[in-house]
């Protein structure tokens, strides 16, 4: 994986070409068609050409990319000796649910984390809102931190100001809790400020993530590509206090298709979130269902996404006059629960309770079976 992702970094960074160009290239390589980056540089100028539909001055910047790969090791290296992972698109710790929620264009090749890998396919919740909001409010939020915790059910922060930290910090101070923090600079450039998340990332609770070079220095556009990330890698955005910021972000992730949540209180920006298609959030368990619900939605998107398209239907299947809606009634048996649990876990870590009720069922199916 150290050699491809030194493909990856010299392509984008010493080829010359602007991402515009980049991105549909190494997307089609890669994510269509299935390729390991390397085999890109084994193609002659005229094949990248008639193949990517590009220039011949093009394809040829992209094999003298190659000649970087050295260096670019190198770094890799450096990085790794800080703790530092990069992450092409094509790393198996990539977080998938980012090349589900976003579209190609969006999509970053490269990310760099620092901590516990394996919590980027974790279930993971973000919560917005008010720096300002009431002690009641915060309360209550940590309060339904600890019972997602208790059902594996994460945080993904983009470690602001107000109920966002405050959500996140919650997380670690819970024994099973976890957390992710999507960052809007370099990794080194964040540890020059602090050195709180030392112990957490040491302790394998979390993991910071960015879209930026390690050494990058914060600047405010970055926090727009942050707030994108974050509200992606999440399953669920929660908002128990609007403020504008709040508001902005969670009727962008409404038009997505996300679940929203807002707080029980009869205030105008709830009552228009609620109208463009927020819900109420009055019980924790009505949090852990729709993260379920989005496990298992992900996971239909993944096996999706691996089927090739469906043939064309022979003309006697066809829609006619006599069809309801060409709705087939043949029976068609549910998947054992085994597999399922297989079936999901392929799109992420599954929660607790969704994996405790489908085992129930595998238990009471043995049951039957040896009756």
């Amino acid at each position: 994986m150290r050699a491809e992702a030194a493909y990856w970094l010299a392509l984008i960074y010493t080829s010359g070409l602007k991402l515009s160009v980049l991105k549909p290239i190494v997307q089609q390589w890669f994510l269509m068609e299935g390729r390991p980056l390397v085999e890109l540089f084994n193609r002659s100028a005229t094949e990248l050409s008639v193949h990517f539909n590009i220039s011949a001055a093009d394809a040829e910047k992209i094999l003298h990319a190659a000649n970087h790969h050295a260096d670019q090791l190198r770094r890799i290296d450096r990085w790794h000796a800080q703790g530092i992972t990069v992450l092409p698109l094509s790393h198996p710790q990539y977080p998938t649910r980012l090349l589900n929620t976003l579209p190609p264009q969006r999509q970053p090749l490269l990310l760099w984390a620092k901590g516990n890998l394996k919590l980027l396919v974790e279930p993971m919740v973000t919560v917005l809102g008010d720096p300002e909001a009431e002690a009641a409010e915060i309360d209550g939020l940590k309060t339904l931190i600890a019972e997602l915790a208790a059902e594996g059910i994460g945080v993904v922060s983009g470690y602001g100001k107000g109920l966002d930290r405050i959500a996140f910090e919650a997380a670690l101070e819970l024994p099973n809790g976890q957390s992710v923090a999507i960052l809007p600079l370099g990794l080194n450039a964040f540890s020059k400020l602090t050195h709180k998340l030392d112990a957490p990332i040491a302790d394998g609770k979390t993991v910071l993530v960015s879209p930026f070079e390690p050494d990058t220095e914060y600047k405010e556009p970055f926090s727009a590509a942050r707030n994108l990330l974050v509200d992606s890698l999440a399953m669920v955005l929660l908002v128990p206090a609007v403020d504008s910021l709040a508001k902005e972000r969670a009727v962008a992730a409404l038009e997505r298709g996300m679940p929203v949540l807002v707080g029980n209180n009869d205030t105008p920006a709830n009552r228009e979130l609620i109208a463009a298609g927020a819900f109420l959030m009055t019980d924790p368990g009505e949090v852990i269902e729709m993260v379920q619900q989005a496990v298992i939605d992900t996971a239909i998107q993944s096996q999706l996404a691996q089927k090739p398209a469906a043939e064309p239907l022979p003309p006697s299947e066809m829609l006619n006059e006599t069809d309801d809606f060409a709705l087939h009634t043949d029976a068609i048996n549910p998947l054992p629960p085994d597999e399922t649990l297989d079936i999901l876990s392929s799109a992420g870590s599954v929660p607790t309770s969704l994996r405790e009720k489908l085992m129930a069922l595998e238990k009471k199916a043995n049951e039957r079976k040896g009756e």
